[in-house]
């Protein structure tokens, strides 16, 4: 697909593609192209070659682009696109995790259980330390039974 955001300019006989779409996408999202005019094509054959691979990301990721590059691949008529993106500190929201009923009702056991057999250490908890292990315990219960569910121990 040519365009002259990201093509540079080139006779060719052939008819243009049709890049209305994502022209239209990139526009409405308010995204920016990395590619560089006078960069190498992404594809060449010994028929032509073509720049139809496009790198493109929110203004935010843009600013911090650093070294785009098309690398030339000797094994296939894909060259590849390489660049690196500087460090910047990005929150993720942890992964979630979906129960079914039996290992819900098989976390609640082993809480309950966990919660017996600590009631003489709970009475004896007589510092924040040994609070915070108590705690931390009891936590990391659920969670190795979750592991153990899946498979992971």
């Amino acid at each position: 697909m040519r365009h002259e955001l990201w093509d540079p300019e080139i006779h060719n006989h052939r008819i243009s593609d049709q890049p209305a779409p994502l022209v239209s996408f990139i526009l409405k999202y308010d995204l920016i192209i990395w590619n560089e005019k006078d960069s190498e094509p992404t594809f060449e054959t010994v028929n032509g070659k073509s720049w139809i691979d496009i790198t493109m990301s929110s203004v935010n990721l843009a600013n911090k682009k650093m070294n785009w590059q098309v690398v030339q691949s000797n094994f296939n008529d894909q060259n590849y696109l390489v660049f690196n993106v500087e460090s910047f500190n990005a929150t993720r929201d942890p992964p979630r995790i979906f129960f079914n009923h039996r290992q819900i009702l098989k976390i609640c056991r082993a809480v309950h259980q966990k919660f017996l057999e600590s009631q003489e250490e709970i009475q004896t908890i007589d510092s924040k330390q040994k609070l915070e292990k108590w705690i931390e315990e009891l936590t990391n219960t659920p969670i190795k039974l979750v592991k153990v569910s899946q498979g992971k121990c």
